[in-house]
């Protein structure tokens, strides 16, 4: 073992490979694979972090250039040998640096937090003569004594408030060998348990024992193949997860929960921990990175056993876990289509269970078309909850906004929505009304001249705010006040049209003024821990009315919520995508799920200019196998995933015409490449949002039924395009199956 295999702390394409350095012989016993260690790198040797990857006798370079690591950063590994092998298979599979996958893999280095506590030193040998000497005066160095003479380990904090004393006696005594300073790790960012009370486990219904037994059989019979529960809302799908976390841990193995939305996490975690206490932790973006890192380092010290949190909770580094759970398999938010990699953390999940041989177990009311498609084909193990477990449905009700006009009803409520939500605040019972917009106004317009107002950055209209009065950009974050006079012809009729979450919240406030409102959305959740404060408060009666966006439209639980309005159901499929039904569908019925969970009965009302719209009508009857059936056939015959797949392609820069005659020049080496016809090229044409942040956006779309073959080709074209052109000024961002067109 001469030379150490280094991959650098860089995500750049150009030094993506694996570096020899030399291992000093003061490092070579403690040095192991998945260790971070300081390299000099470079002509300047400048030090940078990197990550053992493994060890060879022989090196790929003449000796004499070889560098030796300066040191190590931690004296353990931060990553194993099993995650090494994850992160080289998310290089292929997400078309990006190894070093990148590594770092989504690795917790940002953070300092740990310790905190000092003093005891007495038990390696003094006249430690009992020189507690003695200091006995006998009436000092502050005796009375800190007297605290330490139990030999307990005392906080410096707390001796220096309860003596009302600084460091200056304490430092004394340490001096004089009397005590010595310890230092304890604090962790930060930790799930208080104490306010939730254990749980026992209820009886199981026959189908959630059927379901049951099938993710059993698959834990103690490993075949590799994910269990998709398809179960409809409120039929029980927790406390199979649960069940299975619980045989894990039997097992002495641990569990990782996914869930698809900060504002779950909370309430996720509270069913969990009644159930298994302190051996459950949570993760997610809106911990600091000292908050992340600490439960990261608990999990790797076999603290906890049971991880909680969305996407990046995947990356957890339990070695050896029983089960995975991804709650809400259906959302697009487990996919990462902004940052590189851009990873699915349900295909991250499927890969860790071959490589651990740990049960992957998917759920939701709604599955994804893809993934039902492939438990149809046997690639998963299908299990189906048909039943709520308390047999309670809601009233669903489609209602024709179309004819609310003819009514001459303006409002953004029916008649029959304003009419059940006064009954229901008369009853003393929550309403949760929906709508996947957020804002007052969609657009601001001169009705002189129709001119609408675009935010200069991007090509997209301003939201108007009416909270802090200001147009936004929704994509770069612009901010501007709103003009008294048209910019273009001087007119004073400037007008608002569109409806956001914030202007619900004004009708509301206007038909039902004695009622008690709380607008849940992204304007509402920027702070920490505000998700959590805005459930409460609605979980505990301070509210009658919850208005929001997605972010409220799953796995939210609430026993007084009888009624839940749907305001714009339609929204969805305008845009512009395959998936618009799908993601229609999905919306609607998860968010009607909410109604009558308990004991009450629940009432849907379903607001839509488009009543005979599949989705929509299949999600008012709760239907996902017509639904299904409608999808898949219209995915076949317009070859939509998932009978293809989609690499998404897309040129960005601040030159417009530069960004069209590159992406142009792609498609020609595209086209020369594709010999046997077997790709087929959408494009190039300008993105439906053609300039964010003064960057302008072209794109090209390409289908091809084999994805292995398909990526190869993308990035061969692309790496022949870079040979040939100059690329500077061009980011080109690649993505395969995207959420969304």
């Amino acid at each position: 073992m001469k030379y150490a295999l280094i991959i650098v702390s860089v995500s750049h394409s150009n030094i993506d490979h694996i570096f020899h350095y030399g291992i000093p012989e003061n490092l070579r016993a403690r040095i192991e694979i998945g260790m971070r260690v300081i390299i000099p790198f470079g002509k300047s040797n400048k030090k940078i972090e990197g990550y053992v990857t493994g060890f060879s006798d022989e090196a790929d370079v003449d000796e004499g250039l070889i560098k030796d690591i300066v040191d190590i950063c931690e004296s353990y590994p931060i990553i194993s040998s099993k995650r090494i092998e994850l992160a080289n298979w998310m290089k292929e599979k997400y078309y990006t640096t190894l070093s990148s996958c590594m770092q989504c893999i690795i917790p940002k280095k953070v300092n740990e937090k310790n905190f000092a506590c003093v005891v007495l030193n038990s390696e003094n040998e006249s430690l009992d003569s020189e507690i003695e000497k200091v006995l006998k005066k009436d000092t502050k160095q005796k009375r800190v004594l007297e605290l330490l003479l139990r030999g307990e380990e005392i906080p410096v904090s707390h001796i220096k408030n309860f003596l009302e004393t600084d460091d200056a006696p304490i430092n004394a005594l340490v001096k004089k060998g009397i005590v010595k300073k310890v230092y304890e790790q604090v962790y930060r960012g930790n799930f208080n348990i104490s306010s939730v009370k254990r749980a026992e486990a209820p009886e199981l219904t026959r189908e959630q024992k059927r379901v049951c037994d099938i993710i059993y059989d698959e834990m103690d019979n490993f075949t590799g193949k994910p269990v998709l529960i398809h179960g409809v809302t409120g039929s029980g799908k927790t406390e199979i997860y649960l069940r299975a976390i619980e045989k894990a841990l039997k097992q002495g193995k641990e569990a990782i929960v996914l869930v698809p939305e900060i504002s779950l996490t909370q309430q996720t975690v509270e069913r969990f921990v009644s159930r298994f206490g302190d051996r459950v932790s949570v993760t997610h973006s809106r911990l600091s990175d000292g908050e992340r890192y600490d439960q990261w380092t608990r999990a790797r010290l076999g603290e906890i056993s049971v991880m909680i949190g969305p996407r990046s909770a995947v990356f957890t580094p339990f070695e050896n876990p029983g089960v995975i759970i991804i709650d809400e398999e259906h959302e697009t938010t487990y996919k990462s289509d902004q940052l590189s990699p851009k990873y699915d953390a349900r295909e991250v999940a499927q890969k860790l269970g071959q490589l651990y041989k740990c049960t992957v177990v998917m759920g939701s009311a709604t599955p994804s078309v893809t993934d039902y498609y492939k438990a149809e084909k046997g690639e998963y193990r299908l299990a189906v909850l048909e039943n709520r477990v308390n047999n309670l449905y809601p009233n669903v009700e489609i209602v024709d906004m179309r004819k609310e006009l003819i009514k001459r009803n303006f409002s953004v409520f029916s008649e029959k929505l304003k009419y059940a939500i006064s009954e229901n605040l008369k009853k003393g019972e929550q309403t949760i009304l929906f709508l996947n917009r957020r804002g007052y106004s969609t657009f601001v317009s001169c009705r002189e001249c129709g001119y609408v107002m675009t935010c200069k950055n991007c090509n997209v209209n301003y939201t108007y705010h009416k909270g802090i009065n200001k147009l936004n950009c929704h994509y770069c974050g612009a901010s501007v006040n709103v003009p008294q006079v048209c910019p273009v012809c001087g007119s004073r009729h400037i007008r608002y049209f569109g409806t956001g979450t914030e202007k619900i919240e004004q009708e509301v406030n206007k038909y039902f003024p004695e009622a008690r409102v709380l607008r849940m959305d992204m304007d509402t959740t920027k702070r920490k821990n505000s998700h959590q404060k805005i459930l409460d408060r609605f979980r505990n009666g301070e509210a009658e009315i919850l208005i929001g966006t997605q972010m409220i439209a799953k796995g939210l639980d609430f026993a007084n919520v009888t009624l839940v309005g749907i305001i714009a159901a339609d929204l969805s499929l305008n845009i512009g995508d395959y998936r618009s039904s799908e993601v229609t569908f999905q919306l609607v019925t998860q968010a009607a799920g909410r109604a009558g969970r308990a004991e009450k009965k629940g009432n849907v009302f379903i607001q839509t200019y488009s009543p005979k719209q599949y989705s929509i009508v299949c999600a008012a009857e709760n239907n996902y196998l017509r639904f299904y059936n409608e999808e898949i056939n219209y995915r076949k015959n317009m070859v939509y995933p998932p009978f293809t797949n989609i690499f998404f392609i897309m040129f960005t820069g601040v030159n417009e015409g530069l960004v069209k005659q590159r992406i142009s020049e792609l498609l020609y080496v595209m086209k020369h490449y594709n010999k046997n016809n077997m790709f087929t090229h959408l494009g190039p044409s300008p993105a439906v949002i053609s300039k964010i942040n003064n960057n302008y956006r072209w794109q090209i779309i390409v289908k091809c039924e084999d994805e292995v073959k398909l990526r190869n080709y993308v990035i061969f074209c692309i790496e022949k395009l870079n040979k040939s052109v100059d690329l500077k000024g061009i980011k080109i961002h690649l993505n395969m199956n995207p959420n969304y067109m």
